[in-house]
């Protein structure tokens, strides 16, 4: 569901709460929750930082990154898992 652009933004968040929450998901679904602005960014990067255990610059809003192509880096270069 994730995945299908054609749903309403209350599917994505539905879809995403999910996927966020699981421990079954993938990082690919994450990263794909990361497309969809707004919750479902939000969650699937709280659940990555929270898996990767990866350092924030400091404890502000601002320090979490919620964009896709940067995760994807970081999953890459530094975990090394995609």
């Amino acid at each position: 569901m994730i995945r299908d652009e054609s749903l309403p933004w209350v599917r994505h968040v539905d879809a995403a709460g999910v996927i966020a929450s699981s421990s079954e998901s993938t990082y690919d679904d994450l990263l794909a929750c990361l497309r969809i602005r707004g919750l479902p960014a939000e969650w699937a990067a709280c659940a990555l930082y929270v898996r990767t255990r990866r350092p924030r610059k400091d404890s502000t809003v601002a320090s979490i990154s919620m964009d896709h192509d940067d995760w994807q880096r970081y999953l890459r270069d530094e975990i090394h898992v995609i």
